[in-house]
């Protein structure tokens, strides 16, 4: 694996993936054509942050891991959102979907679930990183209060 993971280009890139989807929906396209695409993009995108999830779940160190957190709020979020629209079939493009329905309604409370448990550690890992802002080590107190010893 990486030694970094760019999460905010990732999440970004997921929510790219979403919009391009769901413009996708406004247009009459074939399903013949693109039914494939869509259901393997669908599963790319739960894959994918089910990925991110994990990792920042395993990396209880990492810097601005709060923030990762709130962003992958935001684009679970957007995913859950986009499954009930497609659910609800609110586009043409939809009725082909149906024998997907089980799979993507899985999918879907599957996410329902992370963003909460996503919740309560962005809780938590807000609250770790500003204790860690006030507290100072004791190398850290001893060099901010060792005499300044000049020399002459």
């Amino acid at each position: 694996m990486k030694n970094k993971i760019h999460f905010d280009d990732d999440l970004f890139f997921f929510n790219l993936q979403m919009k391009l989807l769901k413009e996708g929906f406004q247009l009459t396209i074939d399903s013949d054509y693109f039914l494939d695409k869509v259901i393997a993009d669908l599963r790319f995108v739960d894959s994918g942050l089910g990925k991110i999830f994990s990792t920042l779940k395993e990396n209880s160190n990492l810097i601005r891991r709060s923030e990762y957190f709130h962003n992958l709020v935001k684009v679970e979020s957007v995913f859950v959102d986009l499954l009930e629209e497609i659910l609800t079939q609110k586009y043409a493009f939809c009725e082909f979907m149906v024998s997907f329905f089980p799979e993507l309604r899985q999918r879907q409370e599957a996410h329902r679930q992370d963003l909460a448990e996503i919740r309560g550690l962005q809780r938590i890992a807000t609250n770790e990183e500003e204790d860690k802002e006030d507290f100072i080590t004791a190398d850290e107190m001893h060099l901010l209060t060792k005499p300044d010893t000049e020399e002459t």
